[in-house]
């Protein structure tokens, strides 16, 4: 039963192939929806995983890392599609691209040397809920400019909110970890 909120970590991952073909089937309109449906799905099991974990004590560092990692390769695959549509919102997926990357590598560099695993942090889970949010609008209006840029902007700010408070609150601040190693500085 412990691993159930993991499953729901990799079914998660499936549905992102799932949800760029439907996607990019939006001549029909039912196909939007179905795509949105799909996108909505990613999020529920998303909460579903977290809530059983925390609630039964079913966290493992396998589930510490498989959950965020679906959930930024599902908002990875959904800026990537916005892009194909409209190319600003390249401004949300190439620093999306570069703030999960940095935090791979804090993660990992934590985990190096610290012996533990991060776990996702509030405005993590803020960051992630609008981001899904915007997107989900996005997945249903597709013509309007103005609300893009009003969508980029807003997953552009809450990329750069996260990712400055993991280095300063956690990185920085909980595991006074820098990029370069501590023996490395006093040679």
């Amino acid at each position: 039963m412990k691993h159930i909120p993991n499953i729901l970590s990799f079914i998660r991952l499936l549905m992102i192939p799932v949800f760029v073909v439907y996607y990019f089937k939006y001549s029909e309109p039912s196909v939007t929806y179905k795509a949105a449906l799909i996108y909505l799905l990613a999020w529920f099991t998303d909460a579903l995983d977290g809530y059983l974990a925390r609630r039964n004590n079913w966290i493992t560092d396998l589930g510490k890392v498989l959950d965020p990692v679906a959930d930024k390769l599902m908002q990875f695959a959904a800026a990537l599609c916005f892009a194909v549509d409209n190319v600003w919102f390249l401004v949300v997926a190439i620093p999306l691209f570069i703030k999960e990357t940095f935090m791979l590598i804090g993660g990992i560099l934590v985990k190096k040397r610290k012996k533990v695993v991060m776990q996702a942090l509030w405005y993590g889970k803020l960051a992630t809920v609008i981001l899904f949010v915007c997107a989900l609008l996005r997945i249903f209006i597709r013509d309007s400019i103005a609300l893009d840029s009003v969508i980029c902007i807003v997953m552009l700010s809450m990329l750069i909110f996260s990712l400055m408070m993991y280095y300063l609150k956690v990185f920085k601040g909980k595991y006074n970890e820098t990029i370069r190693n501590k023996h490395e500085e006093t040679r």
